[in-house]
């Protein structure tokens, strides 16, 4: 099968530019440039293009339109792995809140096993709503909607390829930091942090780029709904962690809310490995939940001990899914207080097994990953696909 004529190539170098492509390029009698290639290969092409180019792609033939608003296309986004890590500081003595990007990478040494550094990233933006906002990561994109204690109906979205940021539509109702944000299906919803009773959670797809309402809680529920300081999404579940206690908002069951039981401890750190949700408790350490049993277990191998070698701070510490492994980041400080000037900030990966009904956790690498000013503090960690 011959290639496509080159006249129609210049399409494509019309998008990368961000300009629409002509009227008459979209004469369905004239061969689209990827017309002579299967989709699955053209999808795989599209996965690699970051979204914010989708619009544009659209605009191409109406086979790429097609390709772009498909399910498969969305489904392939959301199976990529969790390869990313992207953390930002706030600097806690400045008058106005400046955030400060990084991303754990693997680097070379002259040791045999591979070493981790957090590499800054110079072209992401800084501004006073990425710190006054929910914010929540979805494929390569990161959103940051609502506000902190004043509310407010914004939406921002940041592509972590291209380190391009956009103003998105806004929400139905205005929301403050109270609001609980998650991920289900790939849909962003917002849960709460507003008096609308009407409107208590909101959805949005970041495929159709719009807003709809969602399932709310019972009224019984509404005036406890959830916490903001630590949640995780896994399945058609939002988790909220609080004192004693852990919410979980179900979508699937129209909006129920519903408590699961946990151990009399504080919960430090939360977040979701491979479709498992952990926890590190105060005084239990490392724990997933059965969710058909909706018990805790103690992750084996990881106990306290292992992570106190570390010294781990886990209460200001953040953990995130990195390749298959649970990554664990935390500050550790030098000298006395009064004089210090730098924060080393330490890392460690735990590659977590199956053995039998329990999980194992082993330390693979541990670390010191970067340096920092002492006024530096860990404020959000998101992962990302691509």
């Amino acid at each position: 099968m011959s290639p496509p004529p080159l006249m129609k190539v210049r399409k494509l170098s019309s998008f990368m530019a961000g300009k629409r492509p002509r009227e008459d390029d979209n004469d369905p009698s004239l061969p689209s440039p990827f017309s002579w290639l299967p989709d699955e290969l053209v999808l795989q092409c599209l996965l690699h293009v970051p979204k914010t180019y989708d619009l544009n792609l659209s605009y191409v033939s109406k086979t790429l339109r097609s390709l772009v608003r498909s399910p498969e296309l969305l489904r392939l986004r959301s199976s990529l792995p969790k390869n990313s890590i992207y953390v930002y500081f706030r600097g806690k003595k400045t008058l106005k809140p400046k955030q400060y990007w990084f991303t754990l990478r693997p680097i070379r040494s002259s040791k045999p096993e591979i070493e981790y550094q957090l590499i800054p990233v110079s072209n992401f933006p800084s501004h006073p709503f990425m710190y006054n906002s929910s914010a929540v990561a979805v494929g390569s994109e990161i959103f940051f909607v609502g506000g902190l204690s004043e509310p407010s109906s914004d939406l921002w979205i940041l592509d972590t390829r291209s380190g391009e940021l956009a103003q998105g539509p806004s929400m139905k109702v205005a929301r403050t930091c109270d609001s609980v944000v998650g991920v289900i299906n790939g849909k962003i919803h917002m849960i709460g942090g507003c008096l609308n009773k009407k409107i208590q959670v909101e959805v949005y797809d970041p495929k159709k780029r719009s807003w709809t309402v969602g399932e709310g809680p019972d009224e019984r529920f509404r005036l406890r709904l959830m916490t903001t300081q630590l949640t995780a999404s896994l399945g058609w579940n939002v988790y909220s962690a609080e004192t004693a206690k852990i919410n979980v908002y179900n979508a699937r069951q129209g909006g129920r809310l519903e408590t699961v039981k946990m151990p009399s401890d504080v919960v430090w750190c939360m977040c979701v490995v491979a479709d498992l949700l952990y926890v590190y408790y105060f005084r239990e350490g490392l724990m997933w939940l059965d969710a058909k049993s909706k018990i805790w277990k103690r992750v084996v191998g990881v106990g306290c001990n292992d992570l106190k070698a570390l010294d781990v701070k886990f209460h200001d510490a953040v953990m995130a899914e990195y390749n298959g492994k649970l990554a664990i980041l935390w500050p550790e400080a030098e000298g006395i207080h009064l004089v210090r000037t730098k924060i080393r900030i330490r890392c460690a990966l735990i590659a977590l097994d199956w053995v039998g009904d329990g999980m194992r956790g082993r330390i693979e690498w541990s670390g010191t990953v970067a340096e920092m000013p002492d006024n530096y503090s860990f404020h959000k960690i998101f992962v990302v696909s691509g």
